[in-house]
């Protein structure tokens, strides 16, 4: 349920108890380009991280209404979803994920549409949690680094191989698409969680420049634990 504006931690000042400072918890709004993996490995990630308590109990995370599938689409999902504006954090998870011909023709998101979502969410105060070439790059970044340019289906390819290597023979996936039906897909990276951090921050500069790989995914989490 969306929080109204009455009701928002916004603006609420840290509790004190004992000469300790406890900062008032959050609720975010995260609008996904993928309708499962993305949206899979978060509310994982969410669950299974308020158990550990590395994200604080009553921290509100709602995934927003999947519609758009390109980076300006998924920006506006976030700001068509009712009242999004009572959110403490605003964030979009995004692929860059640029042009390229593939077996099955053309894919990717333009350059324009792509610069279209940055300029916007900046204007709206919206973070970006963006991943080139693709999310998978940040699936991979929970085994090895990589610091070498990747085309998406190869990132995919590589991604698929390491998450079967925390699968039992008969429950390992032949497809990359398969990875959209592991629901438990944080379950079985949690205790990789910090190995992708180190390696997504390496790739801080790529990420700047949008340059081939990077993943921002480690700002999101690192706001999740944070809070």
């Amino acid at each position: 349920m969306v929080r109204k504006k009455h009701r928002s931690f916004k603006n609420i000042e840290p509790l004190i108890r004992k000469g300790e400072s406890i900062q008032p918890l959050k609720a975010y709004l995260i609008s996904c380009e993928g309708i499962c993996t993305e949206p899979n490995y978060i509310n994982g990630l969410v669950k299974q991280e308020k158990f550990n308590r590395r994200i604080a109990d009553g921290t509100e995370v709602i995934i927003a209404k999947h519609n758009h599938s390109d980076p300006y689409g998924v920006l506006q999902d976030l700001l068509n979803t009712p009242d999004y504006e009572n959110y403490d954090e605003l964030w979009i998870v995004i692929d860059r994920d640029a042009f390229e011909l593939k077996g099955k023709g053309f894919g990717g998101h333009s350059e324009e549409n792509f610069n279209k979502a940055l300029k916007e969410s900046k204007k709206n105060n919206v973070n970006i949690a963006c991943s080139n070439p693709c999310f998978e790059l940040w699936i991979f970044l929970h085994f090895e680094y990589r610091d070498t340019a990747c085309t998406r289906d190869t990132i995919q390819q590589k991604a698929l191989e390491k998450v079967n290597t925390l699968l039992t023979p008969d429950k390992q996936i032949q497809k990359v698409d398969d990875l959209k039906a592991i629901d438990n897909l944080y379950d079985l990276l949690q205790t990789k969680i910090n190995t992708a951090i180190k390696n997504a921050k390496k790739l801080n500069n790529n990420e700047e420049n949008t340059i081939n790989p990077s993943s921002g995914m480690y700002k999101l989490v690192e706001s999740l634990f944070n809070n």
